[in-house]
């Protein structure tokens, strides 16, 4: 998660946490218990190893409430410094890592989510808009609220600004009584009420004009606090502005809106703490910093970041669940807006940890919450952008403008076209190219067709399109003029010499790049090396481009699916146990597709934060549950490479082998004479592999191929400012529209499906 922490020692964290004891000492804000070293500490830290051992092995059914977990926890702290060690220890070999999956009270990451506040103009849709006040917020953002609160309980959520103590440079937490600063503090505080008071205002009006109950009016809210000063003042300063001339009521202390809790360590710089922990492991600071980056990391004295995880989402559930029907205002720290943000990620809890690593100050504002039948949902920014937001709206406008300004092709300048298919092979590719040229000639245009790609370009393997060469080409089962992988075209002497081959057919003609992510690359660098009007169609059966269905994802699924029912229907037969492994090394979308579609017992898949457990938990789990149920089928996909620990090269591999050997140790897969012979049972691997990327198109790919295209060729004529320098898209519900090549992303993957197929089954 935060790199190996194969430096860190037992006799290494005793001597860091005496060093931060003797540091807390000299701060008087935290006095820790005497911490002299004895001649049994590294003993005494080996039997509170075991402990914790224990303790993790028996969190695995989970907890009913965070609380219950807390007083487990804490039940067997009796010495600060020697659980310290034990703890860390086991968080450094990986043993801790199964409390992330284990279900404590309301924590499980959410399977459904649905928008309830603030959407960009992008998202907003009508399903989302039904039933709903919709309000222009300004920055292409919408707020969407209920009608009325009805049992939803509505949260305001804020953080503190800018404290005398900086969190940037020093640890502060729960400990320290910190308070805003005289003048960039109490100035933003003043901010976000005035704003938020604004905001409040005009839907306000809203319900009034539509003769609805105003659930908006300040005077009714509930306030929680944390029992930091300068939540306190965040409080008085926004309260005031909601509620002018007016008193409220005295605000509620919150559990769940305190800050980490960083023991020892309160107070200290945050630079003194990382050159200690170095010292003590006799390594660069850079690599003791990965030791506090875990999420699990536990401070002496103190709690984990994963212990404040917790108390916040399970504590806001819980808050939530007492005050329905009430809109309640919570002034608080940037930890919980972190753990709030990591846990309406659809990602996995790691994933969505590292993404929100860096949450700092002059952030987020404002995160309007609702929690709706136990469900609590609709994280985004109500006052003002976040800096993460900020920075790249403001990079957003400085590329978009640079790619505009490289566009020269005008309207209606087009003379020709010249195409290409790069990359891994995929269907649907013919189906693009036999339109381009219809709609090409059709509109005048010169066709030309490179053979095998960017090698095509740089061996000038160009070669003019007539109708003859194009029969049949719409129903291909694969590329049919060739596609490849070439690293060489990253090379700047390699791309020149491809320009100058395509230099002829350059002058009011546009190069159309059929492929996926890799390819988009090679596409934008010669579009902003060397000026190249290009345009992208996406084809990849990973399907792992944002934003768009690609060429050969359906096919692809359709000719998986013929084989997973064949293998199906001989495992109900026969009782075996098939895993299947799919293409898709590094992005999970068409094992996905694959196994969802065909009703798989399990998916193994890169994304997966542990896939060894999940071999453990959920595929041998499972088979103990349905193995010998009359006419059950056993089939779990995999996606290729898929890192495990029973081969190096992942996937199937070793896989199988290890499944079978846990199986034959079942005491009900022995024998016992006269009374019992159990099913002889054939645990086997089918590779489907490259026979995917020759998949026969499905009329669903053909289509969208073909709309792709004719749409292409008329937007190049009529506005090639809208289109050169991107990607043409197809999104889910059918719209075409383009996406700039700078902004090309990696698909996300669908986590909410994921659990779906698994039932009640939560990934963290």
């Amino acid at each position: 998660m935060s790199g190996s922490l194969d430096f860190v020692t037992v006799e290494g964290l005793l001597a860091y946490g005496r060093a931060l004891a003797r540091r807390a000492s000299e701060r008087g804000l935290v006095v820790p218990p005497r911490t002299e070293a004895s001649g049994d500490d590294v003993d005494r830290v080996r039997a509170k190893i075991e402990q914790v051992r224990s303790f993790v092995e028996h969190s695995k059914p989970g907890f009913a409430t965070a609380e219950a977990y807390r007083l487990a926890r804490e039940g067997f702290i009796d010495d600060q410094l020697v659980f310290f060690a034990a703890w860390n220890t086991l968080l450094a070999e990986g043993s801790l890592q199964p409390l992330l999956r284990a279900p404590i009270g309301a924590v499980a990451k959410p399977t459904y989510r649905r928008p309830v506040a603030i959407v960009p103009r992008t998202q907003l849709t009508p399903t989302l808009a039904e039933g709903r006040i919709v309000l222009e917020l300004g920055d292409d953002r919408f707020w969407l609220l209920p009608r009325d609160l009805g049992d939803r309980t509505l949260f305001f959520t804020m953080r503190h600004g800018v404290s005398q103590v900086d969190s940037k440079t020093h640890r502060v937490g729960c400990r320290l009584p910190n308070q805003l600063d005289r003048e960039r503090g109490v100035s933003k505080a003043d901010a976000v009420g005035a704003a938020l008071a604004r905001m409040i205002g005009v839907v306000g009006q809203q319900l009034d004009f539509l003769h609805l109950a105003n659930y908006l009016d300040p005077r009714t809210f509930l306030h929680c606090i944390s029992r930091s000063p300068n939540a306190r003042q965040l409080y008085e300063r926004v309260s005031a502005a909601l509620v002018q001339d007016a008193s409220t009521s005295e605000p509620i202390a919150e559990p769940a809106l305190e800050s980490s809790d960083f023991g020892w360590v309160t107070g200290l710089e945050k630079s003194l703490e990382v050159e200690d922990a170095a010292r003590a492991f006799n390594v660069e600071t850079s690599i003791a910093k990965r030791l506090m980056k875990d999420p699990l990391y536990c401070y002496p004295g103190g709690n984990s970041f994963f212990d404040l995880y917790v108390d916040v989402i399970d504590g806001l559930h819980r808050l939530g669940a007492a005050q329905k029907g009430k809109v309640t205002c919570l002034y608080t720290h940037s930890s919980t807006l972190r753990a709030l943000m990591i846990y309406l990620d659809p990602r996995p809890f790691h994933e969505a940890f590292s993404e929100f690593s860096d949450y700092k100050e002059s952030q987020d504002n404002v995160v309007l919450l609702t929690v709706e039948q136990g469900r609590m949902s609709g994280y985004s920014t109500a006052v003002g952008l976040s800096e993460r937001e900020r920075v790249s709206r403001n990079t957003w406008v400085t590329v978009e403008r640079a790619r505009k300004d490289r566009v020269t092709l005008k309207p209606r300048a087009l003379k020709r076209i010249i195409a290409l298919v790069s990359g891994g092979d995929f269907a649907g590719g013919g189906a693009a190219l036999k339109e381009l040229h219809v709609a090409g000639q059709r509109m005048g245009l010169e066709v030309y067709f490179v053979r095998h790609g960017y090698l095509g370009l740089a061996n000038n393997w160009i070669e003019r399109v007539t109708e003859e060469y194009t029969r049949g080409m719409g129903s291909h089962p694969s590329s049919p003029i060739g596609s490849s992988r070439f690293e060489d075209f990253k090379q700047e002497t390699v791309q020149q010499a491809a320009m100058r081959h395509l230099e002829p057919y350059l002058r009011d003609g546009v190069l159309v790049v059929l492929g996926g992510d890799g390819s988009m690359r090679g596409a934008r660098a010669i579009y902003e090396g060397f000026g190249v009007q290009v345009v992208g169609i996406p084809g990849s059966i990973d399907n792992n481009i944002e934003g768009t269905i690609s060429l050969g994802f359906q096919s692809a699924v359709a000719l998986a699916d013929q084989s997973i029912e064949s293998l199906k229907a001989t495992s109900a037969a026969m009782g075996s146990v098939f895993f299947v492994e799919v293409m898709g090394a590094g992005s999970g979308h068409l094992a996905l597709a694959c196994a969802y579609q065909a009703r798989a017992e399990g998916l193994l898949v890169n994304e997966h934060p542990d896939p060894n457990a999940y071999i453990d938990d959920v595929i041998l789990g499972t088979l103990k549950r349905t193995l010998g149920v009359p006419n059950k089928s056993h089939l779990f996909v995999v996606a290729e490479r898929t890192p495990h620990r029973h081969h190096k090269d992942g996937g199937v591999h070793g896989l199988v082998d290890y499944v079978a050997a846990v199986i034959s140790q079942w005491p009900e897969r022995q024998a016992r004479p006269g009374s019992h012979y159990p099913l002889t049972l054939a645990t086997k691997a089918t590779i489907l592999g490259h026979t995917l990327r020759g998949a026969r198109p499905i009329p669903e790919d053909k289509a969208i191929a073909q709309h792709l295209a004719h749409e292409m060729v008329h937007r190049l004529i009529e506005s090639p400012d809208d289109i050169v320098g991107c990607l043409l898209a197809y999104r889910e519900r059918g719209s075409i529209g383009p996406i700039p090549l700078h902004a090309v992303t990696p698909k996300q993957f669908d986590w909410e499906v994921y659990s779906r197929m698994h039932g009640n089954a939560h990934i963290t």
